[in-house]
């Protein structure tokens, strides 16, 4: 009730749900329950003293009774709250406390993850970033921010199980842009991290994937794909096909003539290249199968000449 109060905005109607339990009937998990129920009025709130007021109810709640994930989930709510009141280098402490308690809880490193990306838009915005600026030094702090935004959205992801833990992961493929021209601490982070996620979270993005081996990424994003082709064959075949045929199509028209000996590829297309032959190696049967399904398919739907 408190918390369906809350949502709608009817901040007394939610407080007066939780005044009426009794500590003394609950256990521990129940206690919490309430706690939490009545941090989360103050964080929604915009003023100040309100915030104020949240912040202290956490720094004066007795932690002793509470397991590993309800405490960093106190230490994330404490963050919340000091970033909100614009304290951002307690903020930072509050949810390094938080992961060093309960490393496995997903809030907590979206939450750091959110706080690290706020203050690289902060470093960009007050440094007024153009796009030509990417690639000199002066656009290394913002680069390391969101090297650590990326570094925990992509833990999150580990750790938790949830949907929404997952919303970030666009954003950590548009992070790689800030590395310039050259790689750097984004695509170290993603080489690092990226393949020990699991295979089926990057499946919405292979289009994306697929795109980025022909820019700076190629390498880290290559082996995220190598996972794909040896767990979701068939998911990620037609993609990597049709990428593959019109990269390279589109290489033998840019030179105006047919390939030769002496020709040499793009990486684009030697990434792709590599991976249909793991593919291939990998998953024979299923690629012999989806090759004649493709040919039937071109066959049958090919439209005549009176169509």
């Amino acid at each position: 009730m408190a918390k369906t109060a809350r949502k709608q905005g009817m901040k007394e109607v939610a407080l007066l749900s939780l005044n009426k339990l009794t500590d003394c009937a609950m256990d521990v998990s129940d206690a919490f329950a309430k706690l939490r129920e009545q941090i989360l009025i103050y964080r929604d709130s915009d003023n100040q003293n309100e915030l104020r007021g949240g912040l202290n109810l956490v720094n004066t709640t007795n932690l002793s009774f509470f397991d590993a994930a309800q405490k960093s989930e106190l230490f994330r709510l404490k963050g919340t709250f000091l970033n909100s009141l614009r304290g951002r280098r307690k903020a930072n402490q509050a949810y390094c406390q938080s992961v060093q308690i309960c490393p496995t809880f997903s809030k907590a490193w979206l939450s750091w993850g959110a706080l690290c990306s706020t203050l690289a838009e902060i470093e960009i915005k007050t440094n007024s970033f153009s796009e030509a600026q990417k690639s000199s030094s002066a656009g290394k702090k913002p680069a390391q921010y969101l090297a650590q935004a990326m570094g925990c959205y992509l833990q999150a992801i580990q750790c938790g199980s949830r949907e929404w833990d997952r919303i970030n992961l666009p954003k950590c493929l548009w992070m790689l842009s800030w590395d310039g021209n050259n790689p750097g601490l984004l695509c170290q982070t993603l080489e690092a991290r990226g393949a020990d996620l699991p295979a089926f979270v990057w499946l919405p993005w292979v289009p994306q994937l697929l795109t980025s081996l022909g820019r700076i990424e190629a390498r880290a994003v290559k082996s995220i794909l190598k996972g794909l082709v040896m767990q979701y064959p068939q998911a990620i075949y037609y993609s990597l096909r049709a990428f593959y045929l019109e990269r390279r199509d589109a290489e033998r028209a840019h030179r105006g003539k047919p390939p030769s000996a002496h020709a040499q590829p793009t990486t684009a297309v030697m990434h792709a290249e590599e991976l249909m032959s793991i593919l291939r190696k990998s998953h024979p049967l299923l690629w012999s199968s989806l090759e004649t399904v493709l040919e039937e398919l071109i066959v049958r739907f090919r439209p005549s000449l009176e169509e």
